[in-house]
């Protein structure tokens, strides 16, 4: 029972990894291009803290 278990945990964490690596890579880009326009992505949290 154990190894099965250590087998679809193992499937699981993979399974994730490959559904999140997309999401990561928009992110990126997203980010790299906020930062290429001169966005400073620090000045929105204190904005936030700020309205809060």
């Amino acid at each position: 029972m154990t190894p099965l278990l250590l087998l679809s945990r193992d499937c699981f964490i993979c399974w994730v990894n490959i559904w999140i690596a997309p999401v990561e890579c928009v992110f990126d880009l997203i980010e790299s291009e906020l930062a290429h326009r001169g966005v400073v992505l620090e000045a929105d949290d204190h904005v936030a803290l700020q309205a809060a």
